[in-house]
């Protein structure tokens, strides 16, 4: 069913580290929820290459893995099934498949469904921790939604097995999607977990307060202070609060964010593992990581962030340099920067193929990033910017210089054989 890929297998193995830590912070959801963007996302691809006689790519896999860890915990299965339909159709399928893309398909689902769904995107967060149970906050949640990851996964595992076995017949498996939907929109309208269907029950995710929970760049922003936000988790029996946006407790994942973002650690041994192997391109990788560093130590003594970020601007004046140094750092960790330059970056369809053009393309991601964070409306700006870079990529390839390339050594002639000689 499945074309062989070796360099998307072993992006999949670089994601599985994350996958299993994401699942110590946030429980079940993480898994109940992966399945089941797995399901619509290879359906789709299933169908369309189907109808031109081709098997479906290993590719898809990645893109479904990244668009699932790129999502917050809490977030319906409806909007999370919206967005990886739009990746897979939108971003990969109406350009011609499996190389022939001009965005990055996992990002583009993504920015789909923050756009049409901001409210959902930016709210339902987990307390990290302890498989996702701690806190009442979580309780609410995991307990609220057992019922809608059942039938969601039931919904698209039926799906999916009736267009499988009706194979070709078009008039069924439209029929059969249009069934999936109206089923999907009763069960929400009925049940009333999902937005924009509100009711006050216990169990309805409804209840959860937006305001409850702060990411870390709203922690820089003082937000948490100003909602008195105060939140202290227990990792492996350690106190760790949240508020504090530790670089430690950032680096091990331990904030308030999407699934797989908050991994830095093993985001990191992700990043040096595909640059081994070289699957992952370091010019675009390095560059981002480096362009965003080198933009926020500008902004930050500039005083360009003072406005948004009063923290920063209180260090900067009577801080240490090791308050400096934590904020710089703490402010690179925080949202999906590392997570998008290890695994959306380097993808090598949407990017460009000269050297020079991929030293480019990874400042722009880098630089866009951190000037959206500090100057837009927007609380993370890494998708927009990589979506940006992906519009311009074929443009810089034509403009800049290609790489010089290595002169071959000349080979010697091999002497002729005499004739008649010993073999």
């Amino acid at each position: 069913m499945f074309i062989k890929q070796d360099p998307m297998r072993r992006v999949l193995y670089a994601l599985v580290p994350i996958f299993i830590w994401s699942a110590y912070l946030y429980g079940w959801r993480v898994v109940a929820l992966t399945a089941f963007v797995y399901l619509l996302g290879i359906l789709a691809e299933y169908v369309f290459e189907k109808g031109k006689n081709k098997k479906v790519s290993e590719a898809v896999l990645v893109t479904c893995g990244l668009y699932a860890l790129s999502l917050p915990p809490a977030v319906p299965f409806w909007a999370a099934g919206v967005g990886i339909l739009f990746a897979v159709i939108f971003g990969k399928e109406v350009f011609g498949g499996f190389g022939r893309n001009v965005y990055n398909p996992a990002i583009t689902g993504r920015t789909f469904a923050y756009i049409s769904f901001p409210l959902m995107l930016q709210t339902t967060w987990m307390i990290p921790g302890n498989f996702g149970l701690g806190g009442g906050m979580n309780r609410l949640i995991q307990g609220s939604t057992g019922l809608e990851a059942v039938a969601m996964l039931v919904v698209a595992a039926l799906l999916y097995w009736f267009i499988v076995k009706n194979e070709g017949k078009t008039k069924s498996v439209i029929t059969a999607s249009v069934v999936a939907v109206l089923v999907t929109v009763a069960f929400y309208v009925t049940t009333a977990y999902g937005f924009p269907f509100v009711n006050h029950h216990a169990n309805s995710l409804s209840e959860i307060d937006a305001v409850a929970m702060a990411t870390p760049i709203e922690i820089f922003r003082g937000l948490a202070q100003q909602n008195n936000w105060h939140q202290t988790v227990n990792i492996f029996g350690m106190p760790v609060a949240l508020e504090n946006n530790s670089p430690w407790a950032l680096l091990f994942g331990v904030r308030v964010g999407s699934i797989g973002e908050g991994a830095i650690f093993l985001i990191i041994l992700a990043g040096l593992y595909l640059l081994w192997t070289k699957t992952a391109n370091w010019r675009p990788l390095i560059l981002t990581i480096v362009s965003a560093a080198a933009f926020t130590v500008g902004f930050y003594y500039s005083g360009m962030m003072d406005h948004r970020f009063p923290v920063f601007a209180a260090h900067r004046m009577s801080g240490t340099g090791a308050d400096q140094f934590a904020d710089i750092i703490g402010f690179l960790m925080a949202g999906s920067l590392l997570y998008a330059a290890v695994f959306m970056s380097t993808d090598p369809v949407s990017s460009p193929k000269k050297p020079w053009s991929q030293w480019l393309y990874g400042i722009i991601i880098g630089g866009l990033t951190i000037t959206i964070r500090v100057f837009a409306g927007f609380p993370e700006g890494v998708s927009f910017a990589i979506l940006t870079a992906n519009t311009f990529a074929s443009l810089i390839d034509e403009v800049m210089p290609a790489g010089k390339k290595k002169a071959k050594k000349p080979v010697a002639a091999k002497p002729a054989a005499a004739e008649g000689g010993a073999e």
